[in-house]
């Protein structure tokens, strides 16, 4: 019994004490031209049982034993000077970073430590070298294409490098909740992970998404996806020429922004079913049958309406039939009725003068009024005009004279004076002649006038007085 613990003693004691110089290193790393490159390495020596003192790492070619890394700058070569530096703790951790990687940088190179007051070791056998690549590796981007407005999107990019102490910098081309990962791999490789998630909008539809990698020394890479975005119509509006002759064709036209595209139908202000189809034509325009109206857009997102518009039919002067001249007392008050759009400038013609005469108004219906002596005139021509012609109308007038009539009752003389007045009113006549200019010869106080005369063109007026 004793015997089988002694031999277990010895054996513990003797493994212990022979416990081999061993190295963990790579023998192959790759690193990206003009990054870092960090060589991972840790080693194992025999307990000193307390005689180290200090520890002292080393990194040398393997061809000329050429010094890349030392403690003390001055005995490394020049073409590695303030290039290189040991990580970690030197009594385990040999691990090597090299800035600024250079394409004569591939080694290969091998690890040497010396330990003050115990022993010294070259690791000639464990060599490592390093593959410089001009480009970084390409990037893998994840992200669902197709999605629905408000639905959350997570888009991931991924790269592999080599250089932890400096790992890469991700910019996306979208404002959302980041993410970033790093996880070791084998032979000094590293890979980090960046995650994107943000809400969709339709604004991001046919949208680049963007991912840009910046590596340590300047060098980057960017890949990206275009984003599909389902939403239902935007802005949906009617777009047509709002003035349009009388007569003429008007075309409306409905558009919208929407993901798939919409289908479209028009409406009347009363719900009314008018067509389907992205555009709507109205053959011959009416100021008496035109309505307002308003297009849907429609996709398997949902359906928008836009406002209600109407045309503004444009037409020129129609003098009304109840336009009308009376006299009082010798005063003849005259009123001309004209519809028209866009409104008509009012004149009246007394002889061979144009008169003065208020005009208002009143949306498409413009009534000018006359007032003033008559004299020994038989009728008034009113003149109405805008830009889409003219019309004209005379107005005719039918006068009584005064009448005086005396009565004498029992003896006491009561004169009564009875002013009898007639009012003349002009009374339309549909036979229209056609004249442009009103002349003093045109009117002739001997004239036999029956009725009221209307005479309309259309085209611009011009009044000669």
């Amino acid at each position: 019994m004793y015997a089988l613990q002694w031999l277990h003693f010895f054996m513990c004691a003797y493994f212990k004490e022979a416990s081999p110089w061993t190295i963990d290193v790579p023998s192959l790393v790759n690193g990206l031209l003009g990054s870092c490159v960090v060589i991972p390495c840790s080693y194992n020596y025999p307990d000193p049982q307390g005689k180290a003192k200090s520890f002292t790492g080393i990194w040398m070619t393997t061809e000329g034993d050429r010094v890349i890394y030392h403690s003390a700058e001055s005995k490394i070569v020049k073409q590695y000077q303030s290039r290189t530096k040991l990580l970690g703790d030197a009594s385990k951790n040999c691990s090597l970073m090299i800035e600024n990687l250079q394409q004569n940088d591939r080694g290969p190179f091998y690890f040497r430590i010396e330990i003050e007051g115990y022993n010294r070791a070259s690791y000639r056998n464990n060599k490592v070298s390093i593959s410089v690549m001009d480009e970084p590796n390409p990037t893998d981007f994840f992200v669902q294409e197709e999605v629905k407005e408000g639905e959350n999107v997570s888009a991931s990019c991924s790269v592999f490098h080599s250089c932890p102490t400096y790992p890469p910098d991700f910019h996306w081309s979208h404002s959302g909740e980041h993410h970033l990962q790093t996880q070791k791999l084998q032979n000094g490789q590293w890979k980090a992970t960046s995650t994107l998630t943000f809400h969709s909008n339709r604004t991001d539809h046919n949208r680049p998404l963007q991912c840009r990698v910046t590596y340590h020394g300047g060098k980057h890479q960017e890949t990206s996806k275009t984003l599909k975005v389902k939403y239902a119509p935007v802005n949906v509006k009617v777009e047509y020429q709002s003035d349009v002759n009388e007569g003429e064709t008007a075309h409306l036209k409905c558009s919208s922004d929407a993901n798939p595209v919409s289908s479209y139908e028009w409406h009347s202000e009363t719900g009314a079913l008018l067509n389907k189809g992205q555009t709507y034509t109205i053959l011959i325009v009416s100021r008496h049958s035109v309505e307002a109206v308003y297009c849907t857009a429609v996709n398997e997102e949902g359906q928008v309406r836009s406002s209600t518009v109407k045309l503004n039919v444009l037409y020129a002067p129609d003098i009304r039939t109840s336009s009308k001249c009376s006299s009082d007392w010798g005063v003849l008050k005259c009123e001309c009725i004209v519809e028209s759009r866009p409104p008509s400038m009012v004149h009246f013609v007394l002889g061979d003068r144009l008169q003065n005469s208020s005009v208002e108004t009143n949306g498409s219906v413009t009534t000018g009024t006359l007032q003033t002596d008559f004299g020994s005139f038989k009728f008034v021509h009113c003149l109405a005009n805008n830009t889409l012609g003219n019309e004209n109308l005379t107005l005719s007038l039918l006068v009584n004279d005064n009448m005086q009539k005396i009565f004498i009752v029992s003896g006491t003389v009561v004169i009564l004076l009875i002013i009898l007045i007639a009012t003349g009113v002009g009374v339309v006549n549909k036979r229209k002649e056609n004249y442009e200019d009103v002349h003093s010869n045109d009117i002739c106080s001997n004239d036999h006038v029956y009725g009221n005369v209307r005479t309309k063109r259309r085209v611009p007026l011009k009044t000669n007085v």
